[in-house]
């Protein structure tokens, strides 16, 4: 897996705006290990590639 760049990541709250969750849930998706989390200074940021991945609809129709 490829790191993410500092230009890739984004906020909890853009996050869930992405998902359609709370950043709440995001923070929840990351202590479950199903997003990772990544701390710039004070702030926690996930990869915007892995929440396009999860929020892109699986086998659905076209």
């Amino acid at each position: 897996m490829v790191p993410p760049t500092p230009t890739d990541l984004i906020g909890l709250a853009e996050a869930g705006r992405l998902l359609g969750v709370s950043r709440w849930m995001v923070r929840a998706m990351i202590e479950r290990d199903e997003l990772n989390g990544y701390r710039v200074g004070r702030l926690v940021k996930v990869s915007a590639r892995d929440v396009r991945r999860m929020a892109r609809p699986m086998g659905g129709a076209s």
